[in-house]
């Protein structure tokens, strides 16, 4: 009787193990399933699209009624900044695109104009930018670090300029309406200027991070498509020409003889870094752009250096800083001094910096 006890809990612990031995079998057999779809999903993303974008908005409002005397004026100020990429990977090809938008209006005070009778006081810009970056490589072996690529750029504005003309300086102001009263039209607007260039070249990836662009023989344009914004001069705080240039960097002689088109060729440097720290909570993506011309002073070199800062502060969201230092040796800008009205002084060669900080929130899709 006790041995047949036994039969029975033998029996039992033997059912017990084969059927949780089975499930356990069973699952892991799924389980290595849906490894090897994860794994073979993430192969073939790795060798298609990637698209993502970023949107940033920044805000500020104030109204007062009937404010106390010294007590400040309304001010409204409306920014955005968009970011879109979509890159593209099939074996030894590789396809990178980026576009970026800023833009930024603000007004101060409410009311009527001083500028103008019978016109309320416009938008200003603060930052108005578009920016199409676009580079085709293509590897030299399937374990090459190295692409033969070319690289294009394009920038411009998206809406048109326009100034204040009861000053000396040709170009203050960055109104979104005309206030000169006499249909004096803009001083930029979409494709005037547009600067493009087209790079063909080296490109060195050591690895996902970095990227080492280098093209030998680079041709990079200024377009001005608006003749009336071509025949402006760039003039300094006296408002005299500062040269044989217009306020784009085109060639100006007189308001009869000018050209809309600027050709330069030269060499140009690309490199780019992007990293996370913090447990993938800060990124931080750089570039880098050196161009020299070799048809008109190539030891002045151009510079056109970007960063973003961004630290993720919940699914997406981040706090960023964006700041960008440029100099190009044909275009003149704004001068900046703080001792005078309105805080500009005419134009000339400088560095010309621009820091931004707004909250922005980020989708890969």
């Amino acid at each position: 009787m006790i041995i047949i006890q036994m039969n029975k809990r033998m029996k039992k612990l033997i059912f017990t193990f084969l059927f949780f031995s089975t499930t356990y079998l069973i699952i892991a057999q799924n389980d290595a399933r849906v490894n090897e779809i994860r794994k073979s999903i993430a192969a073939k993303d790795t060798f298609g699209w990637v698209k993502g974008a970023g949107l940033g908005f920044d805000f500020g409002q104030l109204l007062q009624i009937n404010p106390a005397v010294g007590a400040g004026e309304n001010r409204i100020g409306l920014g955005a900044v968009g970011s879109f990429f979509a890159n593209y990977k099939n074996g030894k090809f590789a396809w990178d695109n980026n576009v970026d938008l800023l833009f930024g209006i603000q007004k101060l005070g409410s009311g009527y104009s001083t500028l103008k009778p019978g016109v309320r006081i416009p938008f200003q810009k603060s930052i108005d930018e578009f920016r199409f970056n676009s580079k085709i490589g293509y590897k030299t072996s399937q374990t090459s670090k190295v692409y033969y690529s070319l690289y294009t750029t394009f920038l411009s504005q998206l809406t048109p300029t326009f100034i204040d003309t009861s000053v000396v300086d040709p170009v203050k102001g960055s109104y979104l309406k005309d206030l000169s009263g006499k249909d004096q039209g803009p001083i930029a607007k979409f494709f005037s200027p547009a600067r493009i260039s087209i790079s063909p070249g080296i490109d060195y990836k050591p690895n996902s991070k970095l990227s080492l662009f280098l093209s030998p023989a680079s041709a990079k344009m200024i377009i001005v498509a608006d003749k009336n914004i071509a025949a402006i001069p760039a003039r300094n705080a006296a408002g005299k020409p500062i040269g044989q240039v217009n306020i784009h960097g085109t060639e100006w002689k007189s308001p009869t003889d000018y050209k809309q088109f600027l050709m330069q060729l030269g060499a140009t440097l690309n490199a780019q870094y992007v990293d996370k720290f913090l447990n993938n909570k800060l990124n931080f993506k750089t570039g880098l752009t050196l161009f020299s011309n070799y048809l008109n002073n190539p030891q002045n070199v151009d510079v056109d250096w970007s960063t973003e800062t961004a630290f993720m502060i919940w699914k997406g969201i981040a706090i960023t800083l964006n700041t960008r230092l440029f100099y190009d040796d044909d275009i003149p800008v704004q001068i900046t001094d703080n001792n005078v009205a309105g805080g500009l002084n005419g134009l000339g060669k400088r560095v010309s910096f621009t820091e931004q900080l707004y909250i922005k929130y980020n989708y890969i899709f």
